[in-house]
């Protein structure tokens, strides 16, 4: 789970710090009984399961997914500096970007940090419950003593460092956790754990990708061993479940399609379209009006809203099944509020969510704000100015500054009439 992620410079993002952690005090009474959680208790914190973003149209909502998932690219894809610096243009006040992400792995502390810019990685470090395990300042790697090994002495650090995360000319430009975690994962368990993290437990969804059902059902089948029909069937009776009439979902063994895959690792380094393959027609049957099944093409007959779902929640399995973050721009994208009710109670219900999954999200949709769907630690506003960029503060926050609320308000009045602002002011 994140418990707290630091962006600086980045887009509109000037200066912030997000924090996901439980922050209304006392625990509610029972809270270790309840059906739905308040929090999960991970590396000492209290973890909150949701966080929703709201706020008007270029706030920086979508920044923040964006940060999330150039992080996630320069970690797992190799992502060079370039490839990813997009400073503040607004008010020159830093020339570095820096990314701080405090995670939990099983019960232990991470701590990532990197500081870049658009030619080099000026630092990295790595840390464990407070305890440095490694740190790289001006392309030079210490403490040694913490992550070497008979295989790899200090010299073959350096040279690793020297050799395959850097230019040529002294400046490092590929991430050192990201080298090792791909080609040396038994150099040292923590570091692995770190780079696991970023490979099997957080998945970022931004707006300008789909998830195809293929695609989703291939993601939820890594963690049932690889069966897809298993995996296809749990998809499937979700999607039942939600009151999409649809009987059934399968492969047509017999029949094929010609398609373009997303993958997320490419030689750039960037996500991308891989060449065209053939894949299995994927047939959706449904009930005609004398009650005979109709075997439908999916992907021609389905509506975009069905489509996505289907996507949707292969991941969505996938992250309750092995603890994982899901990270999604737009979650109510082409889905009826009363189905994004649903989602987000599959993450706070217990039975459910039992390996502490979590979900972030950005969204318009205020009828969460009602009936204390979400906590007060569970909704987020986000607002700009040119000063001081994206601005984010939970409702929790406001009543720590002394407002009254209370998890039993419903928000979304108060919320649409300006009184937390975060919301567009215009004059047509």
């Amino acid at each position: 789970m994140i418990t707290s992620f630091h962006i600086q410079n980045f887009r509109s993002i000037l200066d912030l710090t997000l924090d996901f952690t439980y922050a209304e005090g006392k625990a509610p009474n029972g809270y270790k009984e309840a059906e739905v959680m308040p929090f999960f208790k991970k590396g000492g914190k209290r973890v909150v399961p949701c966080l929703a973003f709201f706020g008007a149209n270029a706030s920086g909502k979508t920044n923040i997914i964006k940060a999330l998932k150039a992080l996630d690219q320069m970690v797992l894809n190799g992502a060079k500096p370039k490839d990813v610096y997009e400073p503040n243009e607004l008010y020159r006040k830093y020339a570095d970007t820096q990314f701080r992400l405090e995670f939990t792995y099983e019960d232990t502390l991470f701590e990532y940090r990197i500081c870049f810019d658009c030619f080099e990685i000026k630092s990295e470090r790595l840390s464990k419950n407070g305890d440095v395990l490694y740190e790289i300042k001006a392309g030079l790697l210490f403490p040694f003593h913490k992550i070497i090994n008979k295989s790899y002495d200090q010299l073959k650090l350096t040279d690793i460092l020297r050799v395959e995360c850097s230019d040529g000319e002294g400046r490092q430009n590929r991430l050192f956790l990201s080298r090792i975690g791909e080609s040396y994962a038994g150099l040292h368990a923590d570091l692995k754990t770190a780079h696991d993290f970023f490979l099997k437990k957080i998945q970022i969804l931004d707006n300008e990708h789909t998830v195809p059902l293929k695609a989703s059902i291939e993601f939820l089948a890594q963690a049932m061993n690889f069966n897809e029909d298993a995996a296809l069937k749990e998809i499937t009776e979700v999607i039942r479940r939600l009151d999409i009439d649809i009987q059934k979902i399968d492969f047509a063994e017999d029949q094929s399609v010609v398609s373009t895959y997303l993958i997320r690792k490419s030689d750039s380094g960037l996500d991308q379209n891989i060449k065209i393959r053939t894949e299995p027609l994927i047939h959706s049957i449904r009930m005609d009006v004398t009650g005979n099944p109709v075997y439908l093409n999916f992907v021609k007959t389905e509506s975009a809203g069905t489509q996505r779902l289907a996507g949707l929640v292969g991941l969505i399995l996938y992250s309750l099944k092995v603890g994982g973050v899901f990270v999604v721009d737009e979650l109510e994208c082409s889905l009826h509020a009363l189905l994004l009710r649903e989602i987000l109670s599959l993450y706070k219900n217990r039975r459910h969510n039992a390996t502490g999954a979590q979900l972030i999200f950005t969204t318009h949709n205020t009828d969460i704000l009602d009936d204390s769907v979400l906590r007060l630690s569970e909704i987020a506003l986000v607002r700009k100015t040119v000063a001081n960029g994206t601005i984010v503060r939970r409702l929790a926050e406001f009543k720590n500054d002394g407002e009254d609320l209370r998890n039993v308000h419903n928000f979304r009045k108060q919320y649409l009439a300006g009184f937390y602002s975060a919301i567009p002011h215009p004059a047509l």
